[in-house]
This record gives structure tokens, C-alpha cells and sequence, in this order.
């Protein structure tokens, strides 16, 4: 599972409509609150991961990298 990829596609795909931002658009601010809310929801369904409070405030959300990672992380400590 490669979750910087599924996650940057649903960015393009579905936050975005199709475009792409030059850079990373979790560093750029491309992102509203709302499209954040689906980003997070999307995340937590597609890889079934929860995000706790301090995920959401920490620097887990300051890239896509970041974010990746982050999912990385909780997929290997739930297995």
C-alpha cells in the first residue's frame, strides 16, 4: 500500500476537480477546511485508520509526505 500516492490522487481527483497545484498542496494551503474534512475522512475509510486529536493538530498534516507517513505509521502499529 502506497499511501502518499492514494492520497495525492484523491487530492487531484477529488479536492482539486482534476487540477493539480504546483508543490506539495497540503504545504501550499491549497486546501480549504471543508476539502480537509473529506481529505481526513477519506483517509480514515480508504486505509481504515482513526485519526486522534493530536494527529490533527501535530505535523502529520503539513504534507502529503507528512500525512503519508503518518498513515504508515498507525497501518504497521494496527497490524
Amino acid at each position: 500500500m502506497k499511501p502518499v500516492s492514494d492520497i495525492r490522487r484523491f487530492i487531484d481527483r477529488e479536492l482539486l476537480d482534476g487540477g493539480r497545484v504546483v508543490g506539495d498542496p497540503l504545504e501550499n494551503g491549497a486546501l480549504d477546511s471543508l476539502s480537509l474534512e473529506q481529505l481526513i475522512a477519506f483517509v480514515e475509510e480508504h486505509f481504515g485508520v482513526v485519526f486522534a486529536d493530536e494527529d490533527l493538530t501535530g505535523d502529520g498534516f503539513r504534507s502529503t509526505a507528512a500525512l503519508g507517513e503518518l498513515v504508515q505509521r498507525k497501518l504497521e502499529r494496527d497490524s
